[in-house]
């Protein structure tokens, strides 16, 4: 009886730490995909969406040089047409700046951030209305078209490090699912056993008794 008892309990006790491997590696893959969703909108919302308005704030540095040499060009194009257009440009810099701003800036993001803003502030403070003024300020929009290509830099280096990040926590969440697999089949292989030994032990009663 006792040893009977004591192999229930042995049985009782490994499936016991089966579950518990299946229940605990189901918590940690959680927790992985969690992060996994968070690194995935780490992507878009801090990485890829600032890359775009970086590129649209070249544009309106660009769109700025030929506003200018419009002006110059274009007899028909008036100076309050010109100062209009110039303005809207400046206004959707400053909108493109402040999204930048609200998302997710590495240390390294801010020191370029900084520079490019007072850089922006000088050429709208200072800005010409005729080419001889343009020339002036031509040395500060190669700064700024700096600034911008040092900063879509940063973009693509840590867009790659979270996706690294990305497929690491993937790989994990792969590994937990076939630990995952391999305990519920073991669990199905030792109940299948266990049955199948209780089985036999019944025949060979059921022979002893008709003995």
């Amino acid at each position: 009886m006792d040893s009977i008892f004591s192999n229930n309990l042995k049985v009782a006790l490994v499936l016991f730490l089966l579950m518990a491997g299946i229940i605990v590696s189901n918590i940690f893959e959680k927790k992985i995909l969690e992060k996994s969703k968070k690194a995935t909108e780490s992507i878009y919302l801090d990485r890829l969406q600032p890359s775009t308005y970086l590129f649209q704030m070249r544009q309106l540095i660009a769109d700025r040089v030929f506003l200018l040499e419009r002006k110059e060009n274009d007899s028909a194009y008036s100076v309050y047409s010109f100062k209009k257009d110039l303005q809207e440009i400046d206004n959707k810099l400053s909108i493109l700046l402040e999204k930048y701003e609200k998302t997710y800036i590495v240390s390294e993001e801010e020191v370029f951030l900084k520079k490019l803003k007072r850089d922006i502030g000088i050429l709208e403070e200072k800005s010409g209305y005729n080419l001889q003024q343009q020339e002036e300020l031509k040395p500060k929009i190669d700064a700024i078209n700096d600034d911008l290509g040092e900063l879509i830099k940063i973009q693509s280096k840590i867009g790659e490090e979270t996706l690294a990040e990305h497929a690491k926590i993937t790989s994990i969440s792969n590994i937990l699912n076939v630990v995952q697999l391999i305990l519920a089949t073991l669990i199905g292989v030792f109940i299948f056993a266990l049955f199948s030994k209780k089985k036999s032990s019944l025949n060979k009663i059921d022979k002893h008794r008709l003995n």
